[in-house]
């Protein structure tokens, strides 16, 4: 007689196998969330013009600028280490919020690289990656009306930590430089247009910003025409990094895959190309005075 045990077995897992079967497929075809901000999805798209971003070898052209950029090498990076499952992009409110939702495990890293003084707290949450921009890389002008000819002839520290200078209390790398390079006239406002129009107004004088990648590196914002102050430069202090939540269930796999793609970009000089290509590293800044020079930092 067949055995009661056994039937009730083989009964369970004929009642259990599609369920087991649905799962593992729902498992194999489970998409990453990614948190990217809608201006830099937008300007991907346009960078990237229906071609696989695996077979991108040249970071300049249109739309390139460094948060699309970053976006690309993660993908490339993700190849490289084998993770094979499906990118979903999720549109992103802010930078902080970005950093939110990848501690609660909603998405799963951010496209663009954070500040490491942003994560270092959460390390119990997250998972790191090594640097992407390392320490005296991130590199920025000192911007300013074309109207204010008084911060447009300010060449040196002694000169430029007497003039106003507009940042955000939120962008803490940003305020520390500042502050250690002995800038104490700083006024504080929440966002990127307001320093412009206070900057435009001449209630502050400066301002810090990534320098623009056109023949006159002028920048515009609501309308408002910037310059920089030509001939110098800040390294802004820290590095830059991309989250991995440990809260989503495909956190090991990809940060395993993140880690070794980024490796093997970084031992073939590819991240350091793609950021000159882009114009982060901007070439023209090479011969400008770094007002606060450290021993890695380079244009």
């Amino acid at each position: 007689m067949f055995p009661i045990r056994r039937l009730q077995t083989c009964c369970l897992l004929l009642v259990l196998l599609p369920a087991l079967l649905f799962a593992g497929k729902s498992l194999a075809s489970q998409t990453a969330p990614i948190a990217v901000l809608p201006d830099i999805h937008n300007d991907y798209q346009r960078f990237l013009a229906n071609r696989d971003v695996r077979a991108v070898t040249y970071y300049g052209g249109a739309y390139a600028r460094r948060d699309v950029i970053e976006l690309v090498l993660m993908l490339q990076a993700l190849s490289l280490g084998g993770f094979t499952h499906p990118i979903q992009f999720v549109d992103e409110e802010n930078y902080f919020r970005s950093i939110r939702n990848v501690i609660d495990g909603k998405t799963l890293s951010v496209g663009s690289t954070i500040w490491y003084q942003d994560l270092i707290n959460q390390q119990n949450q997250l998972h790191i990656s090594a640097p992407i921009v390392q320490e005296g890389q991130f590199v920025v002008g000192l911007y300013t009306s074309p109207k204010n000819q008084r911060a447009l002839a300010s060449k040196n520290l002694a000169q430029l930590t007497q003039l106003k200078v507009a940042t955000s209390r939120q962008w803490k790398p940003d305020l520390n430089t500042l502050q250690h390079m002995g800038f104490d006239k700083i006024m504080f406002t929440p966002n990127w247009v307001n320093i412009a129009r206070m900057l435009n107004a001449g209630r502050v004088d400066l301002s810090l910003s990534p320098v623009a990648n056109n023949p006159t590196k002028e920048i515009n914002v609501d309308g408002i025409k910037l310059i920089p102050i030509e001939g110098i430069k800040i390294a802004i202090s820290g590095s830059r990094h991309w989250p991995v939540s440990k809260k989503h269930p495909m956190a090991d796999e990809f940060y395993r895959a993140l880690s070794l793609g980024t490796a093997q970009l970084r031992a073939k000089g590819t991240i350091e190309r793609a950021y000159r290509e882009c114009g982060f590293f901007h070439p023209e800044l090479e011969q400008w005075t770094l007002l606060n020079p450290t021993p890695k930092s380079q244009p």
